[in-house]
This record gives C-alpha cells, sequence and structure tokens, in this order.
C-alpha cells in the first residue's frame, strides 16, 4: 500500500509538472507566431496643440445661419468668430464656408457624401456647424395658432440625421471639435406662437442627447439669448438673427473656442 501511495504521488507531481511545461510551451509559441506590438508602434506622433498651428483651418457647416443671412454687415458669426481669433487669442486662421441657406438635415447628409467636402473634414482643425432649424419649422412662413396646435415635427428623423452627421463627420475626422448651434424661438414673442418654445426646448435635448455621443463634440446654447430679447437680436424677418444678434452668437463661440482649444482665453 505505501509503495502505491508512493507512485502516485510521483504519478501526481510528473503530471503536474508535464502541464507547467506544456503551458509554458504554449504561450511561448503564441509570443513568437503573435508578438505584441510595442506601444510607441501604436500610439503614433503627438498632435500638434492646435494653438501652437502657424493657421488653424475653420470648416463650417449648415444652413443659413452659418451662411450669416440677416446680418446687415454679412459677416455672420463665422467670420466674427475668425477675427476674434486673430484679436484676441492671436491666431491666424482660415475659413471654408459650406453652409446652404434653407438647408436640412437631410441636405446636410448629402454634402457630407462629396469627395470634395470629405477631404475638407479630413483637414480641418475646427468644425462649425449650424442645422436643424428648417427641420423644426419647415414652413415658417405659414405658421400660424391652428397649424401649431396640429403640428408634429418629425423628431425621430431629426435624431437619426443628427446621429448620422456626427458620425459621418468623425469617420472623417477623428480630432477636430465640432461646436453646433443650439435652437432658439423666433416666435416666442409672436401672439398665438407662443406654444412653440415647448418644439424648441424638444429639439434642444435631441441635439444635446447627439452631441454627447461624439468625441469632442459640443452644443453652444442660443435660446437664453433672443428669448424676450426678439426685438434688439431678430431681423426684420423675425426669423434669423440681426448683426448684434450674431455678434452675441459668436462671443459665445470665440469664448467656448478659446477655453476648450487653450488658446489663451478663458
Amino acid at each position: 500500500m505505501k509503495l502505491n501511495k508512493f507512485v502516485l504521488v510521483i504519478l501526481f507531481f510528473s503530471t503536474f509538472c508535464f502541464l507547467l511545461l506544456l503551458t509554458g510551451f504554449a504561450k511561448g509559441t503564441l509570443t513568437v507566431l503573435n508578438p505584441k506590438k510595442h506601444t510607441s508602434q501604436i500610439q503614433g506622433a503627438p498632435q500638434v496643440p492646435i494653438q501652437h498651428l502657424s493657421s488653424i483651418r475653420i470648416l463650417a457647416f449648415g444652413d443659413s445661419l452659418t451662411r450669416g443671412v440677416g446680418d446687415e454687415d454679412g459677416e455672420g458669426y463665422v467670420r466674427r468668430v475668425q477675427k476674434d481669433l486673430k484679436t484676441n487669442y492671436k491666431q491666424a486662421s482660415s475659413v471654408t464656408n459650406l453652409a446652404v441657406s434653407g438647408a436640412k438635415t437631410s441636405d446636410l447628409l448629402q454634402v457630407l457624401q462629396k469627395k470634395s467636402v470629405q477631404q475638407d473634414i479630413q483637414e480641418a482643425n475646427v468644425i462649425f456647424l449650424t442645422i436643424g432649424g428648417n427641420d423644426l419649422f419647415p414652413g415658417a412662413d405659414n405658421l400660424n395658432q391652428q397649424y401649431l396646435e396640429k403640428y408634429r415635427p418629425d423628431a425621430k428623423t431629426f435624431s437619426a440625421n443628427l446621429n448620422e452627421i456626427f458620425k459621418t463627420i468623425r469617420l472623417k475626422n477623428e480630432e477636430a471639435p465640432i461646436y453646433v448651434f443650439g435652437y432658439y424661438n423666433p416666435f416666442h414673442n409672436v401672439e398665438g406662437l407662443d406654444a412653440s418654445s415647448s418644439f424648441v426646448s424638444n429639439w434642444n435635448n435631441i441635439l444635446e442627447n447627439a452631441a454627447l455621443q461624439v468625441n469632442q463634440a459640443y452644443v453652444i446654447p442660443t435660446f437664453d439669448i433672443f428669448y424676450n430679447e426678439e426685438q434688439l437680436y431678430l431681423n426684420t424677418d423675425h426669423f434669423h438673427p440681426n448683426k448684434d444678434g450674431y455678434i452675441q452668437m459668436a462671443n459665445r463661440l470665440s469664448t467656448k473656442l478659446g477655453t476648450q482649444l487653450e488658446l489663451g482665453g478663458g
């Protein structure tokens, strides 16, 4: 009996040692066949801080707000932000403005499919965007209380389009911050149309949720700028900002841009 136990112990340790050797051999083989890359090989060269670039490339997309419609000086917020970068942050920049008046999210998605536009996205350092206002109020000229009572904007399609817009931009450029303006209600002080603010609020929520899904996408709110200040900041068409309205938008974006990109702003 004692001999049998001794034999069993020897067999146990022999088997254990054999398994250890087999495991080591297997790991060694896998290491040879599939060597791990060194960390420095997969990280690549660090990105040059944007404030150290001789000139940053601004790419602007969207609708009439990015075109600057309603601004008596014709500059809109885009050119004013460019000037702010030069004056306040000593940062030179170039602008490519691809916005189209009247564009909806579906129109922008088509624009983003163009090869030339995708090349512009790849080369951009910063992206500005206004889109969605025409999705929300496609028939603003005919808007009245009776229409508003039955009106139900297509939030599902709007949300899907927004997500696709952000996704498409990020597929071509993973780094450039995206600054997208939120929505204001130009009809807040119009008799019978004040209920439209609930639609605008919902649109802003959808935009915020879409931006949260994307790295470095920032929503610049505008609702509070124009609320009860329509006479000051809206054009005579009572829809687009006027010169002072665009100045307010530009100031808000410049402050956010300076902070996020650490160009020296607070």
